[in-house]
């Protein structure tokens, strides 16, 4: 019998997300799945490389249409790579809705051209990107890899469907390009860590002014030698209301993973310590290079929360991943924690990562 082992690839991604996983089925044939594509410029910085010998992509998750994290799919698609890459399934929900283009690394409505149309083009059976993607107490389950859909709900679907063409001027404005200029102040005068993880969580915006981002994919997969929380920039309220209805608790059933990938590049908007509360898991990674747009990530506030939420068990030691060095996030997003900080509370960080050692999980 051959030994195998999963790969989990965080891919750098710039201020995006984009996640491929080299796994393997029960009858030990390969399986892979990605998970977004980060920005259009992931595509030619690390996207490419990867897929180069990948002959088949089992399921392609679009976890949301922000422009960081399906950016590098559309480049990708519209490559000649692609047409030598057989891709099984995609998740991606309201296709029919999104357009997509590029102009300046982002996408633009102006001149954009739908992904259904482009998939079309490919000439993709419907059979493979037509189905609604949201919670419900059905695992899917594909040669013994399970996955358990987390986030969004029908509901929030169903709102999107609605809000649309609204949101689309508005989606318009949020994927502007602002430039990231001035001094970059340090976080950690927000107050001490363990102050920051007891403070109130506050949604920053309701589920019906963040549609975009309440209406993301957010899974727990299991394969046969490792599991992963992908959480995409799902909000938390979400993917905790899933799991209570799973039947997990903060007690005595909790939801044990190898990893999890933190919601929305580590903003402290997405990520509360009554989420947190319901894992088991000693490995928190956070993906992006410190921000590029508008917004700077990740905040001091989520290393807090997972540091000290209450119901975090002290004699396991925490792991924070980052898929870039510390260096570069902190010139964009500001110190983050000081290394003082770091004797306290059983933790450590890994920086750089990209590829996750699951001898280690």
């Amino acid at each position: 019998m051959t030994f195998l082992n999963t790969e989990i690839l965080i891919l750098k991604a710039y201020q995006g997300d984009c996640i491929l996983i080299k796994t393997f089925d029960e009858n030990e044939d390969c399986f892979n799945i990605l998970i977004d594509g980060g920005t259009p410029n992931t595509f030619d910085f690390s996207l490419r490389n990867e897929l180069k010998d990948i002959a088949i992509i089992d399921l392609l998750v679009l976890t949301h249409i922000d422009s960081d994290h399906i950016g590098g799919v559309i480049k990708f698609l519209k490559n000649s790579l692609a047409n030598g890459i057989e891709i099984r399934k995609y998740w991606v929900n309201c296709l029919n809705l999104i357009e997509v283009g590029f102009s300046s690394g982002k996408i633009s409505y102006g001149q954009a051209k739908s992904l259904e149309e482009l998939l079309l083009e490919k000439k993709e059976p419907l059979s493979k990107f037509n189905e609604a993607i949201f919670f419900s107490s059905q695992i899917r389950q594909d040669r013994g890899i399970t996955i358990t859909v987390l986030s969004p709900t029908s509901e929030i679907i169903d709102s999107l469907k609605k809000g649309w063409p609204e949101l689309s001027e508005e989606y318009q404005k949020k994927l502007k390009e602002v430039k990231i200029s001035g001094t970059v102040l340090s976080q950690v005068s927000k107050g001490s860590l363990r102050d920051l993880a007891k403070e109130d969580f506050r949604h920053q915006k309701t589920i019906e002014n963040d549609i975009v981002n309440s209406s993301c994919i957010a899974m727990l997969i299991k394969g046969i030698d490792f599991s992963f929380l992908a959480l995409g920039d799902s909000r938390a309220e979400v993917v905790e209301q899933s799991l209570r209805k799973l039947e997990y608790n903060d007690t005595d059933n909790k939801l044990k993973v190898d990893y999890v990938k933190i919601s929305h590049h580590g903003s402290k908007n997405n990520t509360s310590a009554s989420l947190l509360d319901l894992i088991e898991s000693e490995k928190f990674i956070i993906s992006t290079n410190g921000g590029g747009a508008a917004t700077r990530h990740p905040d001091r506030e989520t290393i807090a929360r997972i540091l000290f939420h209450p119901k975090r068990d002290f004699t396991k030691k925490v792991t924070i991943i980052f898929n870039y060095p510390l260096s570069n996030i902190a010139s964009k997003s500001g110190e983050l924690f000081t290394e003082d900080e770091m004797e306290d509370g059983n933790w450590c960080i890994q920086q750089d990562i990209t590829n996750l050692e699951l001898n280690d999980a």
